[in-house]
């Protein structure tokens, strides 16, 4: 089914190609207004930061069949999107960091949207593990301290910081709170869904911490920005889907992570379930582990998978090597079908930046092979 916002976006494709997308400095975002235009004969005037106008979920009657499509403007459109790996993502990201408020990021999602908002943090804990799992995007400078890791913070690293305030998330941090705000005031931004929430959403849960830690170091204008650049290249990527006919296409999200655990599969819960179902992907795996949006799915257990495609993400050398080596993984559907698609390291837990990275590694690595076919 098509989404208001989709339906809009198509509607206006002669106006969307032309949004130029840089990294601003927060004067330049002041200024930066997006005019939408000729919606249902109608002129909208407003600057799209500042009001979502796009109810997604309230246009479900549609079917794909029923929305005529120009494809020469479509084609046109497609033109004006690059999604290769080395593409300046479409936000408005400032190009200079500051230091104030003086803000100390006690995992690793904080750190990307601090950086994202251009709060460069005066700490973190587990720089090099921000570099490797998160994929450093946006980029952690040198020349921020560490303070420990995500689990065992160093509450005298982080009193010598002389913080004005400390960000973390309940997962790991609830139970140094009351020592934490002794520092300073302490912000903990839920990741993971609560035993009372069974309709919880990652993205939904992203745009509220968003919001408030950008209210809290005074960037809310640019936090508003970004979140609708977000949606808006969402959009713009689910039209490429539609034309290359994946539509509704039956796909699931996984990684292996060693030690073990086997194949990691995200659940409806995850950011890449919410993404998938942007870009008008069917997502099909609901299974979750208490308080987290995966589970695990040992050799034999992946067959559960059964029919979907498998959006996978390339891990480092000898990681799941002993799985897909196996006799048995040959005999998975998305296998033997070769439904099966490669992505780079992806952050499951991040602010608007990672959800760009993911969706457009998402729609190229499917585009890509539908090409090669």
């Amino acid at each position: 089914m098509l989404s208001r916002c989709m339906l809009a976006t198509v509607c206006i494709l002669g106006v969307l190609p032309n949004l130029a997308y840089s990294q601003m400095d927060q004067a330049a975002i002041n200024k930066n207004t997006i005019n939408k235009e000729v919606i249902n004969n109608e002129v909208i005037n407003k600057n799209i930061g500042n009001k979502n106008l796009i109810d997604r979920e309230s246009v479900n009657e549609l079917s794909i069949n029923e929305l005529s499509i120009n494809k020469q403007s479509i084609n046109q459109f497609e033109a004006s999107i690059d999604i290769s790996d080395d593409a300046a993502l479409a936000l408005s990201l400032p190009s200079i960091l500051v230091e104030q408020p003086r803000v100390v990021a006690l995992n690793w999602t904080a750190a990307e949207m601090l950086l994202s908002l251009g709060i460069k943090p005066v700490a973190m804990t587990s720089k090099n593990g921000y570099r490797t799992w998160q994929s450093n995007h946006p980029a952690i400078p040198d020349s921020v301290r560490e303070v420990g890791n995500r689990a065992f913070p160093s509450l005298p690293v982080i009193l010598q910081q002389q913080p004005d305030l400390i960000i973390g998330y309940p997962f790991r941090h609830a139970r140094l709170i009351n020592e934490l705000k002794l520092i300073a005031p302490t912000l903990l931004l839920q990741q993971f869904a609560r035993f009372n929430q069974p309709n919880y959403r990652y993205m939904q849960q992203m745009r509220e911490n968003y919001l408030l830690l950008a209210e809290r170091v005074g960037k809310q204008t640019l936090a508003k920005q970004q979140l609708a650049e977000m949606d808006t290249e969402l959009t713009r990527l689910s039209l490429l889907i539609i034309k290359a006919g994946l539509h509704n296409k039956k796909i699931a999200y996984g990684k292996f992570v060693g030690m073990g655990y086997g194949l990691r599969v995200f659940s409806q819960r995850s950011l890449a379930a919410s993404i998938a179902s942007h870009l008008g992907l069917n997502y099909q795996w609901d299974m979750t582990l208490p308080g987290k949006d995966f589970t695990h799915l040992q050799l034999e257990q992946i067959k559960l998978l059964q029919d979907t495609a498998l959006i996978l993400v390339q891990e480092r050398a000898g990681v799941g090597e002993r799985i897909m080596l196996s006799p048995l993984w040959a005999e998975h559907d998305f296998v033997k079908n070769k439904d099966i698609y490669t992505v780079p390291s992806l952050w499951s837990f991040g602010g608007p930046v990672s959800v760009i990275r993911m969706a457009r590694a998402f729609t190229k690595a499917l585009l890509e092979q539908q090409h090669d076919h």
